[in-house]
């Protein structure tokens, strides 16, 4: 319990500040007694998963199970039955935890089949490659107390300030990199669980006078158009993280925010998040790039033989540290792809320049990273092969100048229109789910052995 006697003693610190939810508020004070009480709960309890829909309730949760020394498996609902079941049959964990009816309800599952680590895991944070297939990233307290304390080094956020955490705890960059380090920073804390909205997220932060808001580009950059001569000027402190951010997106935020800190900061899961961050005083003259890597963290760049880079070339990213997790739950394998000799392979494509700053070019896999939300290509394209008249599809990620990443969608069919297809979509998808560009086509290029060729150029008919 070394992680949560860390955490209490912070915000031990700063008792009579509050996390707070719609009408619902609680101190630090109350939030360190409930977490205390709850965690008795949990006794003999090896994994839990927790799928609340409220966000708050998320949070108490993941400190009781910190207080009860029991691995923590966070779920959101925001992304469906479906991928939450997957979730719960990777990891099989003992009980699962929600608030149903407003009230925390624990479900023992009987046939669970969780493997208890030789080494104490503190979280298990699914993350999955292009198959849609989880992946339980498994970190200890080491991992998060490390990365906690980089984050708080340059981040700067205290007790005077307001966050608002608009996304869901299933991210390691929120839990992490607002949750936890604003209850070490002392920082009051504002929970938004609804559906991606960004008018509602605005709103928010104008009629609570949020101050420091971390999110993607793309959701800052529809912010950044709602805005108001003067009527968010208290925001100081944003981070941005999530997707690659192209220069005039920067830009529209800069100018939006024009008296606010912007961090542009990157990470993934496997590293707890938090690899790099661009430090404000840079962003202007660099807003495209990541800045440098935190105080425990090590980088380098390699080409696909295995040998350095040279400056300003174009390499595959690994990251080294005490934040780099301790791998995949259950999957040696998979394990052993990414973790070499402490070294963790990011599957990023990335350059130093002259000056030491990191900017990141892709992702080597079809990962599609959309206001925050990971979507999986394979996932659309299996649930719209469910309706008769479709013969072939495929999803894959574009970046638009104006919104960011954005969903593509070629298919082949029975269909008259394009309009037919959309509302295929609407019917079959989730909102995040839904592609913003379609082509319907004759047919999909294939390879020699039959396979959809994902990166062939297509136009529609």
């Amino acid at each position: 319990m070394r992680l949560w006697n860390y955490i209490k003693s912070k915000m031990e610190r700063n008792l009579l500040q509050t996390v707070s939810e719609n009408d619902t508020s609680l101190t630090f004070d109350e939030i360190i007694i409930f977490a205390e009480k709850f965690s008795e709960n949990l006794k003999g309890i090896k994994c839990c998963a927790i799928m609340c829909q409220s966000e708050m309730a998320t949070s108490m949760v993941l400190l009781s199970c910190f207080a009860a020394g029991v691995t923590a498996l966070p779920i959101s609902q925001r992304y469906g039955k479906s991928h939450c079941k997957k979730i719960l049959k990777t990891v099989s964990p003992d009980v699962v935890i929600t608030d149903q009816d407003g009230e925390f309800q624990i479900f023992h599952i009987k046939d669970s089949e969780y493997k208890e680590p030789k080494t104490h895991i503190a979280l298990i944070m699914c993350t999955s490659g292009t198959t849609g297939v989880p992946k339980g990233a498994m970190l200890t307290e080491t991992n998060i107390i490390t990365n906690v304390e980089d984050i708080v080094e340059y981040f700067n956020i205290d007790s005077s300030d307001t966050i608002l955490i608009s996304r869901p705890l299933y991210h390691c960059a929120v839990l992490t990199g607002e949750f936890l380090t604003s209850l070490i920073k002392g920082t009051k804390i504002r929970f938004y669980s609804g559906e991606f909205n960004p008018i509602i997220v605005y709103m928010m932060v104008k009629d609570y006078q949020i101050t420091a808001f971390c999110s993607t580009p793309t959701v800052l950059s529809l912010m950044a158009r709602c805005k108001r001569y003067k009527d968010t000027d208290f925001l100081k402190h944003i981070c941005i993280s999530g997707e690659c951010m192209g220069i005039e997106t920067a830009k529209k935020i800069a100018d939006a925010f024009p008296d606010a800190y912007i961090y542009h900061v990157y990470g993934l899961t496997e590293a707890c998040p938090r690899v790099s961050y661009l430090p404000p005083a840079k962003f202007n003259k660099y807003p495209d790039y990541v800045g440098v890597p935190l105080h425990s963290v090590s980088l380098k760049i390699v080409s696909e033989t295995g040998q350095p880079v040279r400056v300003n070339e174009i390499g595959t990213l690994w990251v080294k540290g005490d934040n780099v997790m301790f791998g995949y739950y259950n999957d040696a394998k998979k394990t052993s792809d990414v973790l070499q000799d402490g070294w963790l392979c990011t599957g990023d494509l990335a350059l130093i320049n002259d000056e030491g700053l990191l900017k990141i070019k892709g992702r080597r896999d079809d990962l599609i990273i959309k206001a925050g939300m990971n979507i999986y290509p394979q996932e659309i394209e299996n649930t719209l092969k469910e309706d008769f008249r479709v013969s072939e599809v495929l999803a894959r990620g574009y970046t638009d100048d104006r919104c960011g990443m954005q969903i593509e969608l070629n298919i082949v069919g029975d269909f008259s229109s394009v309009d037919e297809v959309k509302e295929l979509c609407r019917n079959l998808l989730p909102s995040y789910q839904i592609p913003t560009r379609i082509n319907l086509l004759d047919k999909l290029s294939k390879n020699g052995s039959g396979k959809i060729k994902r990166r062939q150029d297509y136009v529609g008919v």
